[in-house]
């Protein structure tokens, strides 16, 4: 990674912040920021403790879950995830949720990729990593999860991904990573 400070005239510098919401999942700030050209504006920020997702193949199959997601008004077709809860490393939530969501233990996970979902307004970090050796027992959802599990060959992946089958970011990414390392 190069030096940051060779970018420093692209800085924006904290004036003032405010906390305007302090929730269970996230918390929001309304912060004053100098832009490098000695303007200010305003920014409003989500702080979020960050999630972890998976990719589960079994059998040539590629394992979802279908749930409602309130923000977007729709049901969605996503890869297993979840937050990462205080204290947590990102290893022990993605174990934690691959049982939880669609019933699976891996022999072995292996991370793939970290990165930022919207970094113009919010802080969360997600860790994508790929199970492997997976064996699977019923779910075991959160009282508060409702879910089911969709599974997709492999060879009809990159038709769904095409036909807009997927609309969340960390499934977009999954999916081409499973579509590149299985030459599909």
């Amino acid at each position: 990674m190069d030096n940051d400070q060779q970018y420093d005239h692209l800085k924006e510098k904290l004036i003032s912040s405010e906390r305007i919401f302090d929730g269970k999942v996230i918390k929001v700030d309304h912060s004053r920021v100098k832009l490098p050209n000695g303007a200010e504006a305003d920014r409003e920020i989500v702080y979020h403790k960050g999630a972890v997702c998976l990719i589960a193949v079994q059998d040539n199959q590629m394992l979802f879950v279908r749930q409602y997601r309130v923000s977007t008004e729709e049901f969605l077709l996503e890869i297993p995830a979840g937050k990462i809860e205080e204290g947590e490393a990102p290893i022990e939530t993605a174990r934690k949720e691959l049982r939880e969501e669609v019933g699976g233990t891996a022999g072995e996970l292996k991370k793939i990729q970290s990165f930022y979902v919207s970094p113009g307004f919010s802080n969360e970090y997600v860790h994508l990593y790929e199970a492997a050796d997976v064996s699977f027992k019923p779910q075991k959802l959160d009282d508060d999860e409702f879910l089911d599990i969709v599974k997709i060959d492999l060879d009809q992946l990159r038709v769904e991904l095409e036909s807009g089958a997927f609309k969340d970011a960390k499934t977009i990414v999954a999916v081409q990573h499973v579509l590149a390392t299985h030459n599909l």
